[in-house]
C-alpha cells in the first residue's frame, strides 16, 4: 500500500510516471531498459560536460583524505583556472593525465552559406509526374459541364525531383575539410530540394575503394545506381589519395553515371587539381533535358583526345564556390547555355600511363615556397618550430596568426607532400616535419614571428580553454576523478618550444609528470629575459613620386632624392645603435626591379617604424604613392584598434620636397600635421630648393639632421608593431584620380544600444549609442563605425556617420539627398526589435543601387554560433532581399569573421560602390512618393566629434 512504500520506491514511481507522461509510447520493456542504462551510467563520463560554474556552485571541495590537499584549498576553481595546463587529448596515446575533459575552438566551416544556398536553388524545380495525385479543378469542372455529374478528376502532383546521395572521401587529408563538409551537408538538408539525403563514406582499403553507409556497413557500388534516374550522386573528394590515380574508383563513378546524374565536388582550389588524381581531360558540357544524366550532356571532345569520343563519359567537376555550384545547378536543371566544367572518364576508368620512377628531391621546401599561395607558404613557415603537429594545431595557427588564410590553404600544405601525413590507430591525423624541411623553413622564420607564435598560443589556450568545439583537450587537475588518455606533454608547450628557438628557454626535456602550467611560462608582456633583443627593422620608409625622364639628357631624374636618402640614413646610423649590416631606411631603389619587387616593398611597409613621404604636386597624382600611404595608414589604424600601438606621435613624418598648396591636399592627408619648426626657407623651397642652391647648403644639412632626429624620436615613442605584409597588387590608393570631384560616402550603423538589446545577449559589443557598437571587441578597442570612418577617409573620401535609429521618413523631391554612396554596417541582432525590422524592410524596398551592406559577424562571439544567431543571420535575407542580392561582395553579406577581414574588405566595397554610383546615379530617376531618408551631418568633418544631428543638405 502507498503508506507502506519506502521513499526510494516512491521516488521510482514518480520517475516512471514522469517518463510515461513525457514519452507515452514507451512500453514496460523500454522503461526497464532505460532505467537500467541510467543506473549503469558512469558519473565520471559526465565530468567533461559539467561546467566550471556548476562545480564551483556546488562547492567542489577536495576530500579530506585526498593526497596533496592543503588546508588552505577552498575549492575555488576560478583561482586555479589560469594555472591548469592543457594537454591535447589523443585517444591513441600511451599516456594518461588526471584532469577534466574540455574543448577549444576548431576550424571554421563553409564560408558564404547564403550564397551557396542561392546557387543550389535550381534543384528545387519539381518533377512534373509525381507518384502522388492532386485534385485537378479545371478537369473536374469540364467533366461536370459535359456529364452533369460531379466526379473529381485527379492529376499527378509535382514532387521533388531527386534524392541525393553524398559520397564523402574519408582519406586522411580530407579531415581538413570535415567542418566544411558538415556545413555543406547542413545546407543541403535545409535547402529542401531533395526527397532524401544520404551520406556514404568512401575509403581506400587494400582491395580498393570501399563504400559504407551511415551505420558503417559495407555496401556495393552498384547500389547507388538508379534505374529511373531520380537519384543524384555527388562525390566529395580532394582526389589527393593515391587511390584516385588508379582506375577502380573512376570505374565506379562511370558505372553510377550511366544511369544516374553524377558530379565530383573537389574542395581544393582549382589551381591544385592537376597535381592530384583529377588529371583527366577537361571539357565544357552543355545541357540536355532538365535533370538529364551524364550520358545526355553534350560536349566538344578535345582535338588530342586519344581513342573515340564515344567511349568517354563526362562527369561535372565542381568547386565549393557559389559560382561553380550555380553553373552546375543551372546547367542540369535550367538548361543554362553557358554549361559547366567536367572531366572525361574512359571505359577503363583511366588511361594507362607510364609513370617515371620517383626522384628524390631535396628542394621540396624551396619549390613549395615559390609556388604556393602566400597564406599556405606562411602557414608552412609558422609550423616549422614543431617536429610533429596535428591538424587541430595547424587550424589554431591559421586562426590566430594567419587570419586571411582559408581551409584551402591548409589543404594545399597537406596535399603538397611537404609534411608527411600519418594516422594513429584511432584515425587521428598527424603531420611530421622532416628535419631537412624544418631547417629550410626556419630560415624564413623571423624573430618577431616566433614571438607572435608564442604570444598567440599562450593567449588562446589561457583565455579560450573552456569553449565548446571539436578540439579535445584535458585540463590537468590533481583532484580529478579519472585519468584520461592524452599527450603527456601539455598542449601549451607548443608556445614553450618557440621560446627555445629564441634562446630563452632550456632546451632540455621538460618534466612529464608535473608539467609547468601555462601561467608560469614567461611571456613577452611579463618578465623580460636578461638577453637584449636587437630590432633591426628599418627606421623609415621613404615614399616619393618618380620623376619621368625628359629631354635628351640621360641622367637620373631622381638623383637628388637618392642623395637626400643617403644623407638621412647616415644621420640615423649615427643617432642609433643599429649594426652595420642593418638598413637605416628603405626606398624602392634598394630592391632591383623584377620578380619579388612588390613583395619586398610590401614587407618593408609592414615592418618599418616611420613612414616618410616626400610631398610634391606630383606625389598626390601617383598611384604607387597612394598605395604606399594607404598600406601604412591601414597598419596604424589596425594597431590602434587592437590597442597595440603606443600613445606617442603619429608615425607619419611628411617632408616637403617642393612647396605644396594646402588647399590641394587630399582628404586622406588633412589629418596629418605637415608643418614643423624647420625654418621658413624649408617651408618655402622644400628639400629640393635647399639642396639645389649652394648658398643654402648649411641650412640643408641642419634640416636633414633635424628630420633624422625627429624620425628616431617618433620611432621610439610610437612603438608601431610590425604586421603581415599587405599584397601590393590589391592595395587601393589613398588619393583620388586627377580631375575627380570630391567624393563622399555615408556610413549607417544598424545596431541596438546597450539598453535595448535582448536580455540574454552579451552586452560587451554595445555602448550607450548604436554608433558605439564594437562587434570585434575581443580584437579591437574602438567601435566599428569609427574604424570604418577612418579607413574610408584614408581612401580620399569625405565621410559622414549616423545610426539607422535616427532615420526619418519624409517626401523626397529629388535624388539630391541620397545622391552619394552609402554603406550599412548591420548587426543581425538588431532584427530582434520588430519596429526596427519593419523599418529596415521598408527602406530596403526603395534603396538605391549604390547602397551596400557589410555584416560584421565575429567568429569569436559564441552567441553568433547559437541557433538564435544563425536564425537572425538567415532572417536578414528576408528583411533586406534587394540590398543583399544586388551583386554584393559575398563575404560582406555572408558575415565578416575577423577585424583583419573587415579592414581588407572595406576598400573593395567602397570601390564597388563608386562604380555603381558612376553607372546608375546620373540616370536613376527619383521614385514617386515618399521614401525613407537617412539623416547625417550636412558637412563632413575629419573628426568624429563633428557628427551632428542635422538634416542632410547636400
Amino acid at each position: 500500500m502507498p503508506e507502506q512504500c519506502s521513499p526510494e520506491a516512491d521516488a521510482l514511481g514518480r520517475v516512471v510516471a514522469a517518463l510515461n507522461e513525457a514519452v507515452p509510447e514507451l512500453d514496460g520493456t523500454a522503461l526497464a531498459d532505460l532505467l537500467w542504462l541510467a543506473a549503469r551510467l558512469d558519473g565520471a563520463a559526465l565530468v567533461g560536460a559539467t561546467s566550471r560554474s556548476t562545480r564551483s556552485a556546488e562547492g567542489d571541495q577536495a576530500p579530506q583524505d585526498a593526497p596533496g590537499a592543503s588546508a588552505t584549498d577552498t575549492g575555488d576553481d576560478s583561482d586555479r583556472e589560469p594555472e591548469r595546463a592543457l594537454h591535447e587529448r589523443l585517444a591513441g596515446t600511451r599516456g594518461r593525465v588526471r584532469g577534466d575533459a574540455v574543448a577549444v575552438s576548431g576550424a571554421g566551416g563553409l564560408p558564404g552559406t547564403l550564397a551557396v544556398t542561392r546557387a543550389l536553388r535550381p534543384w528545387k524545380r519539381r518533377w512534373p509526374q509525381g507518384c502522388r495525385s492532386t485534385l485537378d479543378m479545371d478537369a473536374t469542372v469540364d467533366a461536370y459541364a459535359r456529364s452533369g455529374e460531379l466526379v473529381p478528376q485527379f492529376r499527378p502532383a509535382p514532387e521533388r525531383w531527386f534524392g541525393l546521395v553524398l559520397v564523402v572521401d574519408r582519406s586522411p587529408a580530407m579531415q581538413v575539410w570535415q567542418e566544411v563538409i558538415d556545413d555543406f551537408t547542413a545546407v543541403l538538408n535545409r535547402l529542401g530540394a531533395f526527397r532524401t539525403l544520404q551520406v556514404c563514406d568512401l575509403a581506400f582499403g587494400e582491395r580498393g575503394p570501399e563504400l559504407r553507409d551511415a551505420m558503417g556497413r559495407l555496401i556495393g557500388p552498384g547500389r547507388l545506381r538508379s534505374p529511373d534516374g531520380r537519384r543524384l550522386v555527388v562525390t566529395v573528394s580532394d582526389c589527393a589519395h593515391p587511390g584516385w590515380r588508379e582506375p577502380d574508383v573512376w570505374r565506379s563513378l562511370r558505372e553510377w553515371a550511366t544511369s544516374t546524374p553524377v558530379a565530383l565536388l573537389n574542395p581544393l582550389p582549382p589551381k591544385l587539381w592537376r597535381r592530384t588524381g583529377l588529371d583527366l581531360p577537361g571539357v565544357r558540357v552543355l545541357p540536355g533535358a532538365p535533370g538529364a544524366g551524364n550520358a545526355q550532356l553534350g560536349f566538344e571532345p578535345p582535338s588530342l583526345l586519344p581513342g573515340e569520343a564515344a567511349g568517354w563519359l563526362p562527369v561535372p567537376v565542381l568547386s565549393l564556390s557559389p559560382h561553380s555550384l550555380g553553373r552546375w545547378s543551372r546547367t542540369l536543371m535550367r538548361r543554362a547555355p553557358e554549361g559547366c566544367g567536367a572531366v572525361l572518364v574512359p571505359r577503363s576508368g583511366r588511361l594507362p600511363v607510364e609513370r617515371p620512377a620517383p626522384r628524390v628531391r631535396t628542394d621540396s621546401a624551396d619549390r613549395f615556397l615559390r609556388t604556393a599561395s602566400p597564406a599556405a607558404a606562411r602557414l608552412a613557415v609558422l609550423s616549422s618550430p614543431f617536429d610533429e603537429l596535428s591538424i587541430r594545431l595547424l587550424h589554431l595557427i591559421r586562426q590566430e596568426l594567419v587570419p586571411e588564410a582559408e581551409v584551402a590553404d591548409i589543404a594545399e600544405l597537406i596535399t603538397s607532400g611537404l609534411f608527411p601525413v600519418g594516422t594513429d590507430r584511432t584515425g587521428t591525423v598527424e603531420l611530421r616535419v622532416p628535419p631537412t624541411t624544418q631547417e629550410r623553413l626556419r630560415k624564413e622564420l623571423t624573430e618577431h614571428e616566433v614571438w607572435r607564435i608564442n604570444r598567440a598560443l599562450s593567449r588562446h589556450m589561457a583565455s579560450h580553454g573552456g569553449w565548446s568545439g571539436p578540439m579535445s583537450a584535458v585540463a590537468h587537475h590533481p583532484l580529478a576523478r579519472a585519468e584520461l588518455p592524452a599527450a603527456l606533454r601539455p598542449f601549451a608547450e607548443a608556445s614553450w618550444r618557440t621560446l627555445e628557438l629564441l634562446g630563452l628557454a632550456d632546451g632540455g626535456a621538460q618534466p612529464e609528470r608535473e608539467p609547468t602550467p601555462v601561467a608560469a611560462r614567461p611571456t613577452v608582456g611579463e618578465s623580460r629575459p636578461s638577453r637584449s633583443r636587437v630590432d633591426n627593422r628599418p627606421y623609415f620608409f621613404l615614399s616619393y613620386a618618380h620623376t619621368p625622364p625628359w629631354g635628351s639628357g640621360g641622367g637620373d631624374p631622381d638623383h637628388w632624392v637618392q642623395s637626400f636618402y643617403q644623407d638621412l640614413c647616415s644621420h640615423i646610423m649615427a643617432l642609433t645603435s643599429l649594426p652595420g649590416n642593418a638598413l637605416a631606411g628603405y626606398m624602392d631603389r634598394e630592391t632591383p626591379a623584377g620578380e619579388g619587387w612588390s613583395e619586398e616593398l610590401s614587407r618593408n611597409l609592414a615592418t618599418c617604424r616611420v613612414f616618410v613621404p616626400l610631398l610634391s604636386p606630383r606625389y598626390f597624382t601617383s598611384e604607387m604613392c597612394g598605395r604606399e600611404w594607404y598600406a601604412f595608414n591601414e597598419r596604424i589604424l589596425q594597431a590602434r584598434a587592437a590597442g597595440t600601438a603606443g600613445a606617442g606621435p603619429e608615425p607619419i613624418c611628411p617632408v616637403f620636397w617642393t612647396r605644396v598648396n594646402p588647399e590641394q591636399l587630399p582628404e586622406s592627408v588633412r589629418h596629418i600635421h605637415l608643418y614643423g619648426t624647420l625654418g621658413s626657407r624649408y617651408e618655402t623651397n622644400g628639400i629640393y630648393g635647399l639642396v639645389k642652391l649652394s648658398r643654402l647648403r648649411d641650412e640643408y644639412e641642419e634640416v636633414v639632421l633635424s628630420l633624422a632626429q625627429r624620425i628616431v624620436r617618433v620611432a621610439e615613442e610610437s612603438s608601431l608593431p610590425p604586421t603581415s605584409p599587405r599584397p601590393y597588387e590589391s592595395t587601393p590608393s589613398a588619393f583620388k584620380p586627377r580631375g575627380e570631384d570630391p567624393r563622399r560616402i555615408h556610413l549607417t550603423v544598424v545596431a541596438p544600444a546597450r539598453h535595448n538589446i535582448p536580455v540574454d545577449r552579451d552586452a560587451r559589443p554595445y555602448g550607450e549609442d548604436p554608433e558605439d557598437w564594437n562587434p570585434y571587441h575581443s580584437e579591437s578597442t574602438r567601435p566599428i563605425a569609427y574604424l570604418a570612418e577612418e579607413l574610408t577617409r584614408a581612401l580620399d573620401y569625405r565621410v559622414t556617420v549616423s545610426s539607422f535609429d535616427e532615420q526619418v521618413s519624409e517626401p523626397v523631391e529629388d535624388t539630391g539627398s541620397v545622391s552619394h554612396p552609402g554603406i550599412l554596417l548591420i548587426d543581425p541582432w538588431s532584427l530582434t526589435d520588430e519596429e526596427r525590422r519593419a523599418r529596415l524592410k521598408a527602406f530596403d524596398a526603395s534603396s538605391p543601387p549604390w547602397l551596400a551592406a557589410i555584416i560584421p559577424w565575429n567568429r569569436l562571439d559564441m552567441q553568433n554560433h547559437s541557433q538564435e544567431g544563425r536564425s537572425l543571420m538567415e532572417g536578414l535575407e528576408r528583411v533586406l532581399p534587394f540590398t543583399l542580392e544586388r551583386g554584393q561582395i559575398p563575404m560582406a553579406v555572408n558575415g565578416v569573421p575577423t577585424l583583419k577581414a573587415f579592414t581588407d574588405l572595406l576598400p573593395a566595397v567602397v570601390a564597388r560602390l563608386a562604380r555603381q554610383y558612376a553607372t546608375h546615379a546620373a540616370a536613376a530617376p527619383a521614385p514617386p512618393g515618399p521614401r525613407p531618408r537617412l539623416r547625417g551631418p550636412d558637412l563632413p568633418s575629419p573628426s568624429s566629434e563633428a557628427r551632428a544631428d542635422r538634416g542632410d543638405k547636400e
